[in-house]
Parts: C-alpha cells; structure tokens; sequence
C-alpha cells in the first residue's frame, strides 16, 4: 500500500445473488458470492460454462443490478474509469484497427500524439503491425479481440473487467498475450477482475483465484498463486513446482463440481 492510500478494498461483493425470469420459471445464475480485491490486484475468476461468470461481470459493470446483495467499488476507481472487455470484440466495423484501439481516449479527451504512439507500440506488441489501417471485418476472430484489449489497456483505467478475453486465440500466441498482459497491468497498476476457463492462463496472471461451482455459481474455493520461477513469464513459470500442485487442487475442485448430482 502506497503513502497516502487508504485500507478500502478496490472491490467488495458481499453476498450477491442474481434470479432471472425464464418464462415461468425463475432461474439462479449467482448465490451468495462475495469477495474482495484490493487495488492493482489481478483476480481471477475460474468455473464451468454456465456458472454465471459473466453475469458477475455485468454486474460489476453495473450492466445488471444483484437480486440480493451489495456491490461496492471505491470511488477512487470510477474517477479513474472502468474498461470492459467482453467475449466477442465489440469494435466499430467502419473503424480501423488504430481507431478502434484509440476510441477509449477519445471517450476520455484525451487523445494526442504521446497517446497514438503509445497505442501504435501495443499494436506492435501484441503482433498486429501492418495491420493498423484494416478494418474489423478483414481481422480473425483473435485479432479484433487484441485491438479489444488494447483499447482497454491504453485508456488507463482503474479497474478493468475481462470475460476470457483470451479464448479465441491460439495457445502459443495466448501465452506471449498473457505475458504481456500482465506486465501492462503491473506497470499501469490496474485493478482486473479476469474471467476464464482456462485453469493455466489464470495460476499465471493471478494474485488470487476465486473457483466457482456450477449454476447457481457460489464460491468453492480461493488460492493466492506463488510462483518461485519466473512469475511474470507465462511459458517459463510452469516449471515452478507449485504451478502444477495448485493445477491439480483448482481441477479437483471443479472436478468435484462436476461431479455433483444434479
């Protein structure tokens, strides 16, 4: 904690839950799902498809309003501004890609030619050189995506939600995105809140994990990864002997949802 900073966690979920109407039928996405995140933390969120992850994200977006239950976000992170990134790329398909990745400051007015530099070095970064004229529609899947994560990363927010932002892309270009990822929220000190499936890509980039249950998704267990052999390199820390301790303890816990009678 830095001088002047207070105690207040960045995030608190206390004992959320969230109903939705299906036709005659209420259905329970989350129940009793609380947790905390302290400032510049990177939490990740793990469970089956169906578990409401990304019905928690919404409602830290304030997308979705909880049926139960109370969520606070300290002020100090809506001053700074929130960034959502989404499953699927939500880029404007009559902008290019350098467009697309600057749209966050100009939301934001501030939009210069230190900042397009900037944006143009993660374009070169995260492997899309050569591609900053193009449009959405003559991208991949796992392109638009990273223009979706580098407009987020480069409108310097203070808290950043992810759902799987990663899945569409290829593995060995995952962990170099990983790897960079992290560093960028390291360096910039931003609060993410990370949704995946992928128990790997989450011992990596988390200071905690959270592991969910299936629908209605509740909380089953909560790790804090130490990694002793290169923490901030995605390929490199699998060698730490607790990357594969704590991948067996987050697959037994899902294992075990799964295994639970419906």
């Amino acid at each position: 904690m830095t001088a002047g900073q207070d105690s207040s966690p960045a995030v608190a979920v206390d004992r959320i839950c969230k109903t939705f109407k299906s036709g005659p039928e209420t259905v329970t996405a989350l129940s009793e799902v609380s947790f905390k995140v302290s400032f510049g933390e990177l939490f990740c969120v793990v469970g089956p498809s169906g578990c409401g992850k990304s019905t928690l994200l919404k409602l830290l977006a304030r997308l979705l309003s909880p049926t139960a239950g109370r969520i606070e976000l300290n002020p100090r992170l809506i001053a700074g501004g929130i960034a959502y990134v989404p499953q699927e790329a939500s880029l404007l398909p009559w902008r290019n890609s350098l467009q697309n990745a600057c749209l966050g400051l100009e939301l934001k007015g501030e939009l210069n030619r230190a900042r397009v530099r900037s944006v143009l070095d993660s374009i070169e970064e995260y492997g899309l050189k050569g591609f900053e004229r193009s449009l959405p529609g003559e991208l991949s899947g796992g392109m638009r995506q990273r223009i979706s994560v580098i407009r987020a990363l480069e409108s310097s927010p203070q808290l950043m939600l992810c759902d799987e932002p990663f899945s569409a892309i290829d593995f060995v270009t995952r962990l170099d995105l990983n790897t960079r990822f992290k560093r960028m929220c390291r360096v910039n000190a931003i609060t993410t809140i990370f949704v995946t499936h992928n128990i790997e890509e989450a011992i990596f980039l988390a200071d905690e994990i959270v592991v969910m249950s299936g629908r209605p998704g509740r909380i089953v267990a909560s790790y804090r990864p130490r990694l002793s052999i290169a923490p901030e390199n995605a390929v490199k820390s699998r060698k730490s002997p607790e990357f594969s301790d704590l991948f067996v303890r987050i697959w037994n816990d899902l294992k075990g949802v799964h295994e639970e009678p419906s």
